[in-house]
Parts: structure tokens; sequence; C-alpha cells
């Protein structure tokens, strides 16, 4: 079985529903988790998880040694642009892999090894091509992927010496991914996530189309997610359930009001206990909390476009 690493270098406090993230992990034993932090908050770490205490300023260093220029790594969120180098900057740490990736927190896993099969990491040398979410063979020539160029052009300097963000870890506008297809590198880019489209306070499903290059956002659905001892389903109703890799929450505010961690219920706020036997009768199962997420997204972006418009008028 090849062996596979997901790397989060992480400074600031881990969200409410950190710990869910932690026994989705955990429900993945034969995949590990190595997390560098700052947060020391007390947290029931699975044994597949291992966490490294440290300062920002040990990471800042640990990837300027990498480099023979000076890099822009001035704030822990710059270092999504950052995510391409991990298999060339974290290369002690990751020895023993097969595999190795980055995702985010916001996010619960399901069955990993059940989408990600030993068939599929034979022919594949990345897999994914989010941010929350992808795997890089660990190889020299895939670690050092995100240094060659695109039409003669090199990106990656551009991206590791300026504050500003480039998503260089996701999408198709000279990402990663840009550079991988353009080096003949064998991708694959199949979505078998549940990705919550922010910008709603239901749950709805949004996909990357890759004809449009844009997101399609599906149409409100009555539904919810179970999460069961490692499998993470979607059941909507009037339709099949689905099962799916993971849900990624788009950074959503949380509840925990679940007292298992092994079986609840995913609604768009909060993270509810669960009986199966409720699935004898979905229709009746409460799929919604009355929350604000809406309001205070569009309340958030309201505020940040004041000021720029603040900022350019002086």
């Amino acid at each position: 079985m090849k062996k596979i690493a997901y790397i989060i270098p992480y400074f600031g406090k881990f969200n409410d529903y950190f710990q869910l993230f932690l026994n989705s992990c955990k429900n993945n034993p034969t995949i590990d988790w190595l997390i560098f932090t700052d947060d020391k908050t007390k947290y029931d770490y699975p044994n597949n998880v291992k966490v490294t205490y440290c300062s920002f300023e040990y990471i800042q260093k640990k990837f300027q040694e990498k480099f023979d220029f000076e890099i822009c790594l001035k704030r822990p969120y710059k270092l999504c642009d950052f995510r391409p180098s991990y298999g060339y900057v974290f290369a002690d740490e990751l020895k023993e892999y097969d595999f190795w990736g980055y995702c985010d927190t916001d996010m619960i896993f399901g069955n990993i090894r059940k989408f990600y099969t030993e068939d599929i990491l034979s022919k594949y040398d990345k897999i994914g091509f989010f941010g929350h979410s992808t795997l890089i063979k660990n190889n020299k020539k895939c670690n050092e992927m995100f240094m060659n160029s695109i039409d003669g052009k090199s990106i990656y300097k551009e991206v590791f010496t300026t504050d500003n963000g480039f998503s260089f870890d996701e999408e198709f506008h000279n990402s990663i991914n840009d550079i991988f297809v353009a080096n003949n590198m064998k991708c694959l880019f199949t979505e078998f996530q549940a990705n919550m489209y922010r910008k709603t306070s239901d749950f709805k499903l949004t996909k990357y189309n890759f004809e449009t290059k844009k997101y399609s956002i599906e149409k409100k659905k009555k539904n919810f997610f179970v999460y069961n001892n490692g499998t993470l389903i979607r059941y909507v109703i009037k339709e099949n359930n689905k099962e799916y890799l993971y849900i990624h929450m788009q950074s959503r505010n949380m509840k925990v009001k679940t007292k298992s961690f092994e079986l609840f219920k995913i609604i768009p706020n909060s993270f509810d206990d669960f009986e199966l036997s409720e699935l004898n009768n979905i229709n009746h199962v409460k799929t919604k909390h009355f929350n604000m997420h809406y309001f205070r997204h569009r309340t958030k972006n309201l505020i940040i476009k004041i000021k720029k418009r603040f900022n350019h008028a002086k």
C-alpha cells in the first residue's frame, strides 16, 4: 500500500470543529497528517496525526533556507502559495512516503482510500486541483515541478517574492496545475468532494467547469450529510444518496452540537446528533437551523469594499 502524508503548517487558533476534523483523520489510519502549529490547545490527536509545535518564524526560516533568493512570507495565509513546494521544503519529513499532499482544516474527510485507490495512485503524478486537498507523487521531478516554466516563463519566483495572493496552489490561473499539465504530467482532476458554495446560508454544491473555467452552483435542495465512522454520505430529498471523499465548509461558522464524534449529521451551520433510524424517513430530518452565514458574508464583503474605496480615495 502506497504511503500518504498531508502537510499542514497552521498558525493561529484552529476552528471550533477541529477535533471533528482530527477524528475524520483518525478514521483514515493508513494515512498520516504532519501538522506544524503554534496552537497548543489540548486536542485528542490520533496516532496518525503528528504535531510539531513551532513558531511561524521557524517556518519562515525553514522555507527561506531552501531558496537562494529572498522570499516573501510575512503572514501565515501566504503559505497557500507555497504549498506546491512542500514536497521540496519538507523533503526530510516526507522520506518514507509515496505521496504527499496539502489540505485545509475546515473540512471533514470521508473514506480517502475508497477514492484514492492503489490503481489511481499508481497511474497519476498529481491528484486534485484545489488548495483544500491535493496529492502529489513524492519524487524529485514532482517535488520540483513548481520551479518549471510555462511557455518559457517561470512563475514561482514572482509568487514567492510577492506578498499578494496568487492562488498558486489551485485552479488554473498560472498555478501548479498549469505547470503539471504543460509538462505532460499525469493528473487526475476528478471532483470527489462536496465543496460548499459560500455565498448562501444553504448547502449548495459548487463544481468547476473546465470548459467555461467558471464554477457552477446547484439549485437549492433539501439535503444533509451524515458522517458515520469514517464514511461521509450526502442525503438529498427525492434523490439518491451519494458518498463523498470530504466535505469542505468554505470557512463557514459551524457549531458543534453533537455528543458523538463518530456518528453525526452535518447541516449548514451545525454538527448535530443523529440516529441511523432517522434515515427511515429522511423527509422529516431537520436540515437547517436559522443562521446568519449569508448576512455575515455580505457584511464582510461590504466592509472590504468600503475600505478599498476609502484607501483609494486617499
